[in-house]
């Protein structure tokens, strides 16, 4: 028995299958050629959207049923929210089998630990879980079953995908400390209003 379908997007070109997947799929040059009954479903696994773009040149969108999306916590040298969008703008018109979307938003900072905080002594990274313009590309994309969240993200990202998506994200803060820490984060995000701003900005 083989493993569901699922593909990881993790460096900056080429990819990589999960382990367990059916040989017949991982040979083939494009899955558009891929007999259905091999390919139920279709996992995408991302956080290099150039990557994917380049896999989406050979393969067809609307076999993916499932989005799965990690966003590096280190903004210099990773994606932008600009590359992101150009990602989420063709999905939104070829994924047309979208079930399922997930997204974490990573971040490197001393949310969630004891204060005060020695801020002279401590790397922040923030990632893009503050980015209106992240946010707003997430928002095009029509899956059609659910939507989950986790990391760190703004206060009123939540509220913004349930209303442009029509579902209601599920928001994975399972524990006292995950709680803490996207509260520590989301201080001060409430300024943040994707419904109006279309660029980020400091907060």
């Amino acid at each position: 028995m083989y493993s569901p379908p699922y593909i990881f997007f993790h460096s900056g070109t080429g990819f990589n299958w999960n382990d367990g997947v059916d040989p017949i799929l991982q040979k083939l040059q494009s899955l558009n050629d891929a007999p259905r009954d091999l390919l139920p479903s279709l996992t995408i696994n991302v956080s290099q959207p150039g990557a994917l773009m380049t896999w989406l040149r050979t393969n067809n969108a609307a076999l993916i049923t499932n989005l799965s999306i990690y966003v590096d916590p280190v903004v210099s040298g990773s994606p932008s929210p600009q590359q992101w969008c150009r990602l989420f703008d063709q999905l939104q018109h070829d994924a047309t089998n979208l079930q399922a979307l997930t997204v974490y938003w990573d971040a490197e900072g001393p949310w969630g630990t004891p204060k005060p905080w020695s801020l002279g002594d401590i790397i922040m990274h923030p990632g893009l879980g503050r980015s209106v313009v992240f946010i707003r590309g997430l928002a095009q994309l029509k899956e059609k079953e659910s939507v989950e969240m986790g990391g760190f993200y703004a206060k009123h990202w939540p509220k913004y995908l349930e209303e442009k998506v029509g579902l209601k994200p599920v928001e994975d803060i399972s524990t006292g400390y995950r709680e803490r820490a996207l509260r520590d984060y989301q201080h001060y995000t409430e300024r943040l209003n994707p419904w109006v701003e279309t660029e980020d900005r400091r907060v």
